[in-house]
């Protein structure tokens, strides 16, 4: 009799510590806002390193305070690889001190809880995002780009963009649908 409680103290003790680590488990493969808005990012051949979504490169040249500046805008989150868990499709800004910004899409996988960058590409200059979501892996952002006649400050031309995500050998690379 008491070896039968022994056992079941031993085996109940052995499943709540498997289900103990299968739950944490669980929360380290999650992306969150915030881990994508303190994460690397490569842009135009330079990586930044996005601190609570911002990244200033220092010093500035004839008296500008800064190179130019990275900002974290939007995310969607949903798997882009087919693996089962929820990558990320990020939208960044760019400026160097004039009045361009310029916006950018990256593909962001989930390794194992952390988010890696695998792809960037350029949306435009000035453009003005309305929505971004993933859908069966596909990328969708809605947003206002330029048309013939309007000025640079004033997207008026809507348009919807969809990209997926395709595995190279290289990695992976983002291609418009």
């Amino acid at each position: 009799m008491i070896m039968r409680v022994i056992l079941s103290i031993i085996l109940l003790s052995g499943i709540m510590l498997y289900l103990t680590s299968s739950v944490a488990g669980l929360q380290t493969s999650s992306l969150t806002i915030t881990s994508l808005e303190n994460s690397v990012y490569k842009l135009e051949k330079e990586e930044v390193k996005l601190r609570d979504g911002k990244f200033i490169k220092t010093p500035g040249i004839d008296g500008f305070p800064y190179a130019y500046w990275v900002e974290f805008e939007t995310a969607a989150l949903g798997d882009l690889n087919k693996d089962g868990l929820s990558d990320a499709a990020v939208v960044l800004s760019w400026n160097g001190g004039g009045s361009g910004i310029f916006y950018y899409l990256s593909a962001v996988v989930n390794d194992k809880g952390k988010p890696v960058n695998v792809d960037t590409l350029l949306l435009g200059d000035r453009v003005r995002i309305k929505t971004i979501r993933i859908s069966s892996g596909i990328i969708e952002i809605k947003l206002l780009t330029h048309g013939p006649f309007d000025p640079m400050c004033c997207p008026k031309k809507k348009v919807l963009y969809r990209y997926r995500l395709i595995k190279t050998i290289q990695g992976y690379k983002l291609v418009r649908k």
